[in-house]
C-alpha cells in the first residue's frame, strides 16, 4: 500500500507540473514547424483537439489541452493554441493552469526586458496587458478565473 501510494503521489506531481511551460520554452515554439511544437506538446501529454482546430489556405490552427477538471473534456486544467501560416508557428496562447505560474511568466517577461504598455485594456470583464521586445509583442488576458499568455512574432507584423 505504502508503494500504491508513493507512485500515485509521484504521478500527480509530474501531471501537475508538465502543463506548466516556461516562458522560454513557449517563446521557442515561435518560428517552428507545426509539427515539431505538435510532438513537443504531445509528448509531455498535451491532447490535441481536432474539433478546436482548422485549416484555411496556408493558416492553421492547433488547440491542445492538458488534464481534466471534470468529465467534460472542456474543463481542462490548461489549454495551449498554436497558429500558423504555412506550417511555421507565428502566434500562440497559453491559458494557464493558475494564477502562480501566470506571476511567474509576468516576471519572465521583465526579465527578458520588454516594455509594458501604457494601453491597457478592459474587454468582457478581463483586462488585458501589452508588453513588446525587439522579437515578439506579448499580450496576458487575466479575468473570469483564467490567465492566458499571447506571443506573437513581430516578423509578423512586418
Amino acid at each position: 500500500m505504502k508503494y500504491i501510494l508513493i507512485f500515485l503521489f509521484c504521478l500527480f506531481a509530474f501531471l501537475g507540473k508538465a502543463q506548466e511551460l516556461g516562458l522560454n520554452q513557449v517563446i521557442s515554439f515561435i518560428n517552428q514547424p507545426v509539427k515539431a511544437v505538435n510532438d513537443s506538446l504531445t509528448a509531455k501529454g498535451w491532447q490535441e483537439h481536432p474539433e478546436l482546430s482548422g485549416v484555411q489556405n496556408n493558416q492553421l490552427y492547433r488547440t491542445f489541452s492538458f488534464g481534466n477538471l471534470g468529465p467534460d473534456s472542456k474543463q481542462a486544467l490548461a489549454w495551449f493554441r498554436i497558429h500558423a501560416d504555412d506550417e511555421v508557428v507565428n502566434q500562440l496562447y497559453y491559458q494557464l493552469p493558475g494564477p502562480e505560474l501566470y506571476t511567474k511568466l509576468v516576471t519572465g517577461l521583465k526579465a527578458i526586458s520588454t516594455e509594458k504598455k501604457d494601453a491597457q485594456q478592459i474587454e468582457n470583464k478581463q483586462i488585458i496587458t501589452y508588453y513588446q521586445n525587439a522579437d515578439f509583442t506579448f499580450e496576458t488576458i487575466v479575468g473570469g478565473g483564467t490567465y492566458t499568455l499571447m506571443v506573437l512574432t513581430n516578423k509578423a507584423l512586418d
